[in-house]
């Protein structure tokens, strides 16, 4: 009986938001283009939430013709709409929303001191941790600014930890930043091979510039190439070409040999042209190839070698 009423209760005061009867407060959300004025209940929120129970304040308020009013800019429209109707409501539905918005909504209502909001936000995240690590980049990203969301951090930190090479094989990697890129670069501790890294770093330097449509390298022009070298410059120290073959090297690398420095190119070549059929010796740099099946030294066969030194 008692959640029944409670139910007719949470309507009633969503039916006022809807309605704006007896609203007293304005408050101008988002930033320009994209605002919306929200007509609310001052007693409502200070009531439900204590971040306005404090911004709603006799010594903060600022009134006109006896409204409130109050401007939100670092909230969306849509965050905002979602979060008021919980407000009144106490209801939400995170299923009808992308793991983006759904982070916004956690960050948002950390801002408005919705405590209870976030706790349920961070459980429902965990309750898919497949959709989690296909969003590694975004929950590093938070997890790195927020420390306050300890269910998310400890589930990024442990996923980590598991398999550092995850972050790179996430949906979003493209959008990680590069100072986090060059970090996990230089912890050296995950497992994909250094042409993997040569490609998830191409596959993050075409995302970066807006110039670049074509993914086809062999289609670039010189500029194309050169946007591209000045992308991929503070990641070359990190990746080991000299466990890169031959045939890896003359098809995905070669093409860019004008972004590498001279010095640096040479001493690659250098290695392929006295130490490549040294299968198991130790090179230059302190560094062995893996045996390779017979399929790859049919591939590699098929490479001239003059062609990779030109």
């Amino acid at each position: 009986m008692s959640s029944k009423l409670s139910n007719v209760l949470h309507k009633e005061y969503n039916d006022i938001l809807e309605s704006t009867e007896f609203y007293d407060t304005e408050i101008l959300v988002g930033e320009y283009p994209y605002t919306e004025t929200f007509k609310v209940h001052s007693l409502i929120l200070k009531i439900r939430s204590p971040y306005f129970r404090a911004a709603l304040s006799n010594c903060w308020i600022k009134k006109e013709n006896n409204i409130i009013k109050l401007k939100k800019p670092n909230i969306s429209v849509k965050i905002f709409n979602i979060l008021i109707s919980y407000i009144y409501s106490s209801n939400i539905d995170l299923s009808m929303n992308n793991i983006k918005t759904n982070v916004k909504l956690l960050i948002a209502a950390d801002e408005l001191c919705l405590g209870d909001l976030c706790n349920f936000i961070e459980k429902y995240f965990l309750e898919n941790k497949r959709l989690l690590e296909q969003n590694l980049v975004l929950i590093q990203d938070i997890t790195t600014k927020f420390s306050q969301f300890k269910e998310l951090s400890r589930f990024y930190k442990k996923t980590i930890r598991r398999d550092p090479s995850l972050i790179f094989k996430a949906s979003d990697f493209i959008n990680i930043k590069e100072d986090t890129l060059l970090y996990l670069l230089e912890k050296n501790d995950h497992s994909l091979r250094p042409i993997e890294i040569w490609d998830k770093l191409m596959e993050w330097c075409i995302a970066q510039s807006s110039e670049l449509l074509i993914s086809d390298a062999s289609n670039w022009t010189p500029s194309e190439i050169e946007i591209i070298g000045n992308f991929l410059q503070p990641f070359i120290p990190y990746i080991n070409f000299e466990e890169i073959t031959p045939s890896e090297f003359y098809k995905k690398i070669k093409p860019f040999k004008d972004i590498f420095d001279n010095n640096f190119y040479v001493k690659i070549l250098e290695y392929y042209s006295f130490n490549y059929h040294k299968r198991n010796q130790r090179n230059p740099f302190s560094l062995s190839y893996d045996d390779e099946d017979e399929d790859d030294d049919e591939v590699e066969d098929e490479v001239d070698y003059d062609e990779i030194m030109y």
